[in-house]
């Protein structure tokens, strides 16, 4: 703390805002708006202080993180603690080879929503441990008896059971609400399987039909000159494309239909 005090410029804010003093309980109903006002110059207040805005216990109570903002990411969900229990898979070979709950063990994570996917992270490094995509199977659930969990939450997609354990009955109801109100406004595509069996709808003029034509019209040359994997990489590079994106969800096979296993074969 000492060298967090001395690394403070001089121009920034320093002195804590204080709140009104004065009892909820006593105040008329007309100054309920400037009791508002106060309170919200309050936060802005905080959230102008480095110090105090990026301390993780305000970022908790505002429910950021450093992904909250991202564009590429999709509009911003409800973010939070959550305690996380281990398996669900329904991947052979990811679940606890064990049988009963003396098997699982729980985690606390930083659990993020967006549109097509939820996310949770650890909260000391902020390094993402799981991505649960949003698809047709995408489901919600809570109660003990559905979760096998006191104040259980359960979150089903085609590739994972996800269970997590809230405070209370009330603090499940307001993560189940919260996101699936989000998933239907800004995700609800997904939901329902679309042409060919795909997990997404029809998009025009994407980056995905070029590279579909660019595999068809250099699948000869591909194939009689023997590109290596890193030329395929560098025209992924220029469409600006993952190639580790997974072309088949969910994910069954391995990395079987990972675009970048799939265009080595091609090469």
């Amino acid at each position: 703390h000492t060298v967090r005090r001395q690394s403070i410029k001089r121009g920034e804010p320093r002195q804590m805002p204080s709140l009104p003093h004065t009892a909820e309980s006593t105040v008329r109903e007309e100054h309920f708006s400037s009791r508002r006002k106060q309170l919200e110059d309050y936060l802005t207040n905080i959230l102008k202080m480095p110090m105090y805005r990026n301390y993780h216990g305000t970022m908790e109570f505002v429910g950021v993180s450093q992904l909250s903002f991202i564009h590429d990411l999709g509009p911003k969900g409800i973010e939070g603690f959550i305690m996380k229990r281990s398996g669900g898979h329904r991947i052979p070979g990811l679940n606890c080879c064990g049988q009963g709950r003396m098997c699982y063990r729980w985690s606390k994570r930083w659990l993020v929503v967006k549109d097509s996917f939820l996310m949770y992270m650890k909260p000391d490094s902020g390094a993402i441990s799981f991505v649960l995509l949003v698809d047709k199977e995408f489901n919600i659930k809570i109660g003990q008896k559905e979760t096998e969990t006191k104040y259980g939450l359960q979150i089903d997609n085609l590739s994972r059971s996800l269970i997590l354990k809230c405070n209370s009955y009330r603090h499940a109801q307001w993560w189940r609400q919260g996101i699936d109100e989000f998933i239907r406004k800004h995700g609800k595509d997904f939901l329902t399987e679309h042409r060919f069996g795909s997990y997404a709808a029809v998009q025009e003029n994407t980056l995905a039909k070029c590279l579909v034509s660019w595999v068809i019209e250099y699948e000869d040359e591909l194939l009689c000159l023997q590109a290596t994997p890193a030329v395929v990489f560098i025209h992924l590079y220029f469409l600006r494309l993952s190639p580790e994106i997974f072309m088949k969800r969910p994910v069954v096979e391995g990395n079987r239909w990972r675009l970048d296993c799939i265009l080595k074969r091609k090469a």
